[in-house]
C-alpha cells in the first residue's frame, strides 16, 4: 500500500538470528559472500520501507546471511502473484485485502511481521459538523483497497453502514478530484491527498487509519515469506526480521535522516523528499509488535491480525473478489509469530 502514498508525498513535500547487532560489510546491498538470495518484492517510492532501510545500510544488511535483492512491485495483488510464481520469497508492505486473497487462494506463505498502518484520513467538508451529519452523504475511497476495508469498518462502528454511500474510485487522485469538485461529501485518502484537501477545501479530518485500527478494523501492511524459503532458510528469515525491527526503530530515532538518506539512493529519490515521506509512515513500535499476533497467554486465533483478516475475508466476499471467506484455521495457518518473539527476546530494536 505504500506506492500511492509515495507518489503523493513526493508532490506534497515539494508543496533486522540471532546475530542482529554484529559487524558491517563493504556493500550496502550485499549481506555477505553467501549465495543465498534474499529476494524482496517491495513498493518503490520516496517512502522508504524497512526492507529498503535494511538493504541500503551496510550495518543492517551485513547481519543477514545472504544477498538482498529488491524487486519493485506495482500492487499487493501483483506482488503476491509474483511471490507465488517464485520471483522472490519475501514481500513487504502488502495490506489486508491482497494477503487475505492470497490465503483464500491457498498461497503457501506466512505473515511474519506487522510493519505499519496505512496513513489514510477521512476528510469532510465544513458543512459536516459531526459524524451523524454524514447520514445521506457520499464518501469516496480507493476501490477494493485496504482503505476501502477501513472506512467501511469505521462506518459500521458509527451506525452509518446503511446511511452513507461509499463510492470506489480507481485512484487516490480521482477521489481527491471528486471531493474538490463537490461530487462527494467526504474523501478517505492517504495523508498527502488529505493535506491538500484540508488546505484547498477547508476540509476537516475526522478519523485516521491508525484510529480505525484501534476500533477493530486494522489494515496492516506486513512482511510475508514463502513456506518453502522459511523451511530451507529459517536463520536467514530470523535475521531479516531482526533487522526489519531494528530498521523501523531507527526510522523514528535520532539517526533516521542518515539511514533514510542512504536508502533513498536505492530507489532514486531525493534524500530530503525520502526523509519527509518516510517520517509520515505510522510504523508499529517493536514494543507493540507481538501484541498484533496474540495477547500474552493467547493464541494466534485470538489475535488482532487473525480477527482483522477474518473481517477482510468477509469484505472481499461481499465485493465478489473471493468465493468463500477463509476460516480462522486457514488464516492462522498463514501466521507465524515465532520470528517476532525471537526478535523481541534478542532486543533487535536497540
Amino acid at each position: 500500500m505504500r506506492k500511492p502514498l509515495l507518489g503523493l508525498v513526493l508532490s506534497a513535500t515539494s508543496a533486522f538470528a540471532l546475530s542482529a547487532c554484529g559487524s558491517s560489510s563493504p556493500s550496502s546491498n550485499t549481506a555477505s559472500s553467501s549465495t543465498t538470495s534474499v529476494g524482496v518484492g517491495y513498493f518503490q517510492s520516496a517512502t522508504i520501507g524497512p526492507e529498503v532501510l535494511v538493504a541500503g545500510n551496510t550495518d543492517l544488511s551485513s547481519k543477514v546471511t545472504g544477498k538482498i535483492k529488491l524487486t519493485p512491485i506495482d500492487s499487493g495483488v501483483a506482488g503476491l502473484a509474483e511471490l507465488r510464481g517464485g520471483a522472490f520469497p519475501f514481500v513487504s508492505g502488502v495490506g489486508n485485502p491482497p494477503v487475505v486473497g492470497a490465503i483464500a487462494n491457498g498461497t503457501p506463505l506466512k505473515v511474519i511481521y506487522a510493519e505499519y498502518f496505512d496513513a489514510a484520513q477521512l476528510i469532510v467538508g465544513p458543512k459536516i459538523k459531526s459524524n451523524s451529519d454524514l447520514a445521506g452523504k457520499t464518501v469516496g475511497d480507493l476501490q477494493g483497497s485496504s482503505e476501502d476495508f477501513e472506512i467501511r469498518g469505521w462506518l459500521s462502528k458509527q451506525g452509518l453502514t446503511d446511511k452513507v454511500k461509499v463510492v470506489g474510485f480507481p485512484s487516490q487522485a480521482a477521489v481527491a478530484a471528486a471531493f474538490k469538485s463537490n461530487r462527494i461529501d467526504g474523501a478517505y485518502v492517504e495523508v498527502a491527498q488529505a493535506i491538500d484537501l484540508k488546505q484547498h477545501n477547508a476540509g476537516r479530518q475526522v478519523v485516521t487509519a491508525e484510529e480505525i485500527a484501534k476500533l477493530g478494523f486494522p489494515s496492516l501492511n506486513v512482511l510475508a515469506v514463502t513456506d518453502d524459503f522459511a523451511t530451507k532458510h529459517p536463520t536467514v528469515v530470523q535475521q531479516f526480521v531482526c533487522q526489519i525491527m531494528h530498521a523501523q526503530a531507527i526510522s523514528t530515532g535520532p539517526s533516521a535522516d542518515t539511514y533514510i538518506s542512504n536508502s533513498s539512493k536505492l530507489v532514486g529519490a531525493p534524500a530530503d523528499q525520502a526523509i519527509a515521506a518516510t517520517k509520515i509512515l505510522p510504523f508499529i513500535p517493536a514494543s507493540e509488535e507481538l501484541s498484533w499476533f496474540k495477547s500474552p497467554g493467547g493464541t494466534l486465533a485470538d489475535g488482532p491480525i487473525a480477527k482483522a483478516f477474518a473481517l477482510t475475508g468477509q469484505f472481499l466476499k461481499d465485493q465478489g473478489r473471493v468465493q468463500t471467506v477463509p476460516t480462522i484455521d486457514q488464516i492462522t495457518a498463514h501466521l507465524d509469530s515465532s520470528y517476532v518473539e525471537q526478535a523481541v527476546k534478542d532486543n533487535c530494536a536497540s
